[in-house]
């Protein structure tokens, strides 16, 4: 009898440990989904900055165009295509690292996402696990029960005798 409710007791925590394990995972999934909203976001400003990058590179493209096709005063036209080529090479600067960057967040991305599968996955494990343990614990309820109801059966019939 005493090890039936040792084991019972043994299931019982079994039980509470995985519930306290699929908590755990539970939580490090919704920050795997908040790390990956968050790079969702980090993205779409990424791709805003690029599209604003690229059109100030095209009006300044243009704007170069324009002072080469334009003739008049050589020496401030000199000037004028120095400086919008400077700042043409700051843009395709500017272009190149952000791109980096939104690499570097597309890379993040791909990465959180898998983790939030794999603990997608761990929670699933988990749960299955407590619902095999509840079965276990509930089929040794019963046959606890019926085992004390045997037992006071018996102790009913020797107190008869």
């Amino acid at each position: 009898m005493d090890k039936l409710r040792e084991k019972i007791n043994n299931y019982r925590d079994q039980a509470e440990q995985a519930v306290a394990r699929a908590d755990a995972l539970e939580v490090q999934l919704k920050d795997s989904r908040e790390q990956e909203s968050k790079q969702e976001r980090e993205i779409t400003s990424l791709n805003n900055q690029i599209k604003f990058l690229e059109d100030r590179l095209e009006q300044t493209q243009q704007d170069v165009e324009r002072l080469k096709a334009s003739e008049g005063k050589e020496e401030d036209q000199r000037k004028e295509t120095e400086a919008a080529q400077r700042k043409i090479s700051l843009l395709e600067t500017e272009l190149e690292n952000s791109d980096k960057a939104l690499h570097e967040a597309t890379q993040n991305f791909r990465e959180a996402d898998v983790k939030a599968e794999h603990f997608e996955r761990k929670v699933q494990q988990l749960e299955n696990e407590l619902a095999n343990q509840e079965k276990k614990y509930d089929a040794l309820k019963d046959k606890s029960d019926g085992l004390e109801r045997q037992m006071e059966e018996f102790n009913a019939q020797l107190d008869q005798i």
